[in-house]
């Protein structure tokens, strides 16, 4: 192979590899998750959750699912908490204007903060959407069609107010970001 060629070679392989780059499909976004996300901070607890949303992909491992978790540290954002917390998760798919409710919310799963070998732990829950399925006494439509969907999740502990005189739940909100189901 003559100098001159062996030269060309090199660009002309990247213009070729930029080509098959842009032409080609691509693999869908396998799913959407924000994690250790601090929703709520206080001088004596910091809370955080996770929150994720997948869509089923053909012959990839994947599902309509949706989850969340809920974490209390200390002030310091790294330090474990043992206490009381719950979660509630939402669903919720973009109607044009507006970020609507799909599936889930109207409960919370309590359990208790604390952490073993691989980091924080907390309660946890998560949900199955379902895709242009007619709800079981037909009035409705759950979560409609393709779209963008997410998760909404509530994340609050209980600690002991002192003007209250009584526990109060404490948190905040996390979404996942978005994710196109088709």
């Amino acid at each position: 192979m003559s100098r001159r060629s062996t030269l060309l070679l090199g660009p002309l392989s990247t213009i070729l590899a930029l080509l098959l780059m842009i032409t080609l499909p691509q693999p869908a976004q396998a799913y959407t998750q924000r994690t250790f996300v601090t929703v709520a901070q206080g001088s004596s607890y910091c809370v955080q959750a996770t929150a994720g949303i997948d869509h089923y992909t053909p012959g990839v491992w994947s599902s309509n699912h949706a989850w969340g978790t809920t974490y209390v540290l200390e002030a310091d954002c790294v330090t474990p908490k043992v206490t009381q917390a719950r979660i509630s998760l939402e669903v919720q798919r973009w109607y044009g204007t507006r970020w609507d409710w799909c599936v889930g919310g109207g409960y919370w799963r309590e359990g208790t903060t604390g952490s073993d070998a691989w980091g924080p732990t907390g309660p946890s829950v998560d949900s199955t959407y379902r895709i242009g399925t007619t709800s079981p006494d037909g009035s409705s439509t759950w979560c409609g069609g393709p779209g963008w969907y997410r998760t909404k999740v509530q994340a609050q502990f209980s600690r002991w107010d002192l003007f209250a005189n009584r526990y109060i739940w404490t948190g905040g909100t996390l979404y996942s970001g978005d994710e196109w189901v088709e």
